[in-house]
């Protein structure tokens, strides 16, 4: 088969079908495949397996099951029974048995065991399912260097591990090299790797011929595994494998609940005490005295024969414990090698000392609480010793073998008979509940504090404890006080923008309304006017012809000619009328004026003369302009370009230069003051309006431009914020250019920037498109 292409042995559509699969990004799902392969001129099915690793596709091959031996519907029988047997177990014994029976039910195996890993990494068999004519292996256990660490980290990634037989000679890879990487093949997922030859001399030791290990996990750690061992070789069909890992993961995921239950009375216990200290805790005043006012409680919470409290370097006792000065050794300890635990646990103290050996009767196990992180305050709990005799298959140190430079090898096991080890100074292992129960405790002080004077550092304390917790409740309340904080200047800005173009929309009105009344009585003086210079042309022609009729008039007609200076009023009558005549058309300019500024409550976007809403403003803005007996006039210089009817919305842009305009009118007056009338003329306070079309942007241009006070740099860039003025109370709210940066950037799409130096006066430029999109 080496060197031979994959079409060549499994025939074009079976490669097809491969290539096809090999789409698939998770090749576990599409696991199994069957092959059928011509051995010998005769055509075998083979189950095939595929995976990837190091950049390459393995393919497995093993012979399928004899349909007439193994059929689904007996497998799923088989199944189903095991399953339904387990699921109505109700604690870790009859789990093990439940699982044992059904494994060896479904592969024919001579032994199978249900197998515990220790907190030290021993393993004990729990429960069992054998032959009869087997030496049983029920309650023995197995030290931890059987299974190296590098096997338990492999058993976290597979389902099963079979060794079909221990006799097989090894076959050699070809090639020797992965021709992607250049190094050994990682196999660590195949299912027909070789084994390493220390494991095949264990198993031979033991008398194995055939075997299969499925791992099982509890909560993802490796908590035990089911062992199955054959005296001769026994090849186990991947449907069977697959129904008996199947089985495993149903007895992981059934770990839990099965651990727990075997101790659920003594829970029941546990609660109990802790509900008495945790109400005692709610009515003292001091932790000490509310702990050790009844012994009882404190001592059942996890077992102990004695308990001791080291708070504010006091120490307080209860039941059996060791020396003071032996606790404070071990407060001393703990600081060096447990400084930030919260608690701390040993069935063996003499295994840190043999100086603890001496305390065996009272503390042979240690279980130690630490109730702050920042200070020595610690509980101690205490058991006595209790001479155990474990059961071991074979001399435990049998296994262990050193190197020249001291190290551990691995070196296979010769015996596995029964080694019994009378184990001293030792306590009873303490329990998952114990612990769980002493760490409640922990936190029920830390949250009642116990209204002491260290109520304080002890809610600190218990702060720092869980300080991810905290610091992600705080940051969450920063952001939600800057939300509010946002959404408050937010509606600070929106009801001063509202009175504020409510206030511009009143103005537009009353201006509107001013311009109305004026212009009636205007239009009938200018257009009365007309027909008085008719009516005084016509007198004075009658005038001169009766002149030339009568040219000697009578006395009492030339006293009054004289009297009335009849010459003057000929002279002087026109050019009366022509003045009312030019004052009625300024009224008349005027009142456009007003008109084209009234336009703020218009909404639609319209083509406007800018010009003109620029002239309106100023003048709305002239009295402030003239010259006056405390200050002289500011000039106003226009600087106008040849500017299009722009697009906008005529109402608040007039809103715009009415902000800019006052402003610059504000800077210069400031500028102004204190200065003589005759500086002033050399150097008079002026405002300069400018405009322009940029035809590369389409834009129009305009600056208002002052020679005022100017703005220093650290006002200049909070300029547009909301609220922000440099004007004294009670002169501005702060929103005139927040509004206008508002109306010119995001109601026009256009820009608003200034350029200004303290003294050296100030220039806003506004861009906004020729063509304003409306909405």
């Amino acid at each position: 088969m080496l060197n031979r292409n994959l079409e060549v042995l499994c025939g074009r559509s079976q490669t097809a079908k491969l290539r096809a699969v090999l789409a698939y990004g998770d090749l576990n799902a599409v696991n199994p495949l069957p092959f059928t392969l011509a051995v010998r001129g005769r055509d075998v099915t083979f189950v095939g397996r595929v995976h990837r690793t190091d950049g390459i596709v393995v393919l497995e091959l093993e012979p399928a099951a004899v349909p007439e031996t193994v059929t689904f519907i007996e497998v799923h029988r088989l199944i189903k029974s095991a399953v339904d047997h387990i699921r109505r177990t109700t604690n870790l014994s009859e789990l093990g048995a439940a699982t044992t029976t059904a494994i060896r039910t479904l592969t024919g195996l001579e032994r199978v065991m249900f197998y515990r890993f220790s907190e030290q990494g021993h393993g004990m068999v729990i429960a069992e399912d054998r032959q009869h004519y087997l030496e049983p292996m029920l309650g023995l256990n197995f030290p931890a260097l059987d299974i190296p660490p590098t096997v338990r980290e492999l058993f976290l990634q597979i389902d099963s591990r079979v060794i079909a037989d221990t006799q097989a000679p090894a076959a050699e890879l070809v090639p020797r090299l992965n021709p992607v990487t250049h190094k050994p093949l990682d196999l660590s997922h195949a299912t027909l790797r070789g084994v390493s030859a220390c494991h095949l001399e264990y198993l031979h030791n033991m008398g194995v011929g055939a075997s299969m290990v499925i791992p099982l996990l509890k909560a993802g750690q490796l908590w035990g595994m089911i062992a199955c061992h054959h005296s001769t070789p026994k090849h186990i069909s991947y449907e069977i494998r697959a129904a008996c890992e199947l089985i495993g993961r149903v007895v992981s995921a059934d770990l839990i609940a099965k651990d727990s239950s075997d101790d659920y009375e003594y829970q029941l216990e546990v609660n109990a005490a802790q509900t008495q200290l945790i109400a005692a805790l709610a009515l003292g005043d001091d932790v000490v005295t509310a702990l050790t006012a009844h012994e009882a409680p404190l001592l059942d919470l996890v077992q102990a024969g004695g308990a001791a409290l080291l708070i504010d370097d006091h120490c307080t006792s209860v039941g059996a414990v060791p020396a003071e000065a032996t606790i404070r050794a071990l407060v001393d300890w703990l600081h060096r090698h447990h400084g930030d635990e919260k608690v701390v646990y040993t069935d063996s103290l003499s295994q840190l000392s043999a100086d603890y050996q001496a305390d065996k009767a009272v503390a042979s196990g240690m279980l130690a609480l630490s109730l702050s992180e920042t200070r020595s305050q610690y509980i101690f709990w205490f058991r006595p010793e209790v001479i155990q005799a474990v059961r071991w298959a074979g001399d435990p140190q049998a296994a262990i073998q050193k190197d020249s430079q001291g190290r551990i090898v691995l070196s296979p096991r010769q015996s596995f008979a029964l080694w019994q080890e009378s184990v001293r100074f030792s306590s009873l292992p303490w329990k998952a509940c114990e612990v769980e129960a002493a760490l409640a405790l922990r936190q029920a002080i830390l949250q009642l504090n116990l209204r002491r004077a260290d109520k304080l550092a002890a809610l600190n304390q218990a702060l720092q404890a869980s300080e991810v917790r905290e610091r992600q409740k705080t940051e969450q309340l920063r952001q939600t006080l800057a939300e509010l904080q946002a959404t408050h200047t937010q509606l600070m800005q929106t009801h001063t923008q509202l009175v504020q173009s409510e206030k511009m929309s009143s103005l537009g009105q009353l201006v509107a309304g001013v311009a109305h009344e004026i212009n009636n009585p205007v239009n009938f003086i200018y257009g009365n006017l007309i027909h008085a210079e008719n009516y005084v042309r016509d007198l004075m022609r009658m005038l001169e012809v009766y002149a030339e009729q009568y040219p000697e008039p009578t006395d009492a007609v030339q006293d009054e000619v004289t009297a009335i200076e009849l010459d003057f009023l000929l002279d002087d009558l026109p050019k009366l009328l022509g003045s009312m005549k030019l004052g009625t058309s300024r009224i008349r300019e005027i009142v456009q004026s007003l008109r084209s500024f009234s336009r703020l409550d218009e909404s639609e976007v319209k083509p406007v003369d800018l010009h003109e809403g620029l002239d309106s403003t100023l003048l709305i803005l002239g009295n402030r302009l003239k010259d006056k007996s405390e200050r002289a006039g500011i000039e106003v210089v226009k600087n106008y370009g040849d500017l299009p009817l722009v697009e906008c919305y005529a109402g608040p842009l007039n809103q715009v230069f009415m902000n800019l305009l006052a402003n610059a009118i504000d800077a210069v007056e400031e500028s102004l003051e204190g200065r003589s009338r005759t500086d002033i003329k050399t150097n008079p306070g002026q405002i300069t309006l400018t405009t322009r079309v940029d035809n590369q942007r389409q834009l129009a241009c305009i600056a208002i431009a002052d020679n005022g006070t100017g703005i220093s740099e650290a006002a200049r860039d909070r300029l547009f914020d909301p609220f922000f003025t440099t004007k004294p109370v009670g002169k501005g709210t702060g929103m005139g250019l927040a509004i206008s940066f508002q109306i010119i950037v995001e109601k026009h799409g256009g820009h608003l920037r200034c350029e200004s130096q303290p003294g050296a006066g100030t220039t806003f430029h506004i861009e906004i498109p020729l063509q304003t999109k409306s909405g």
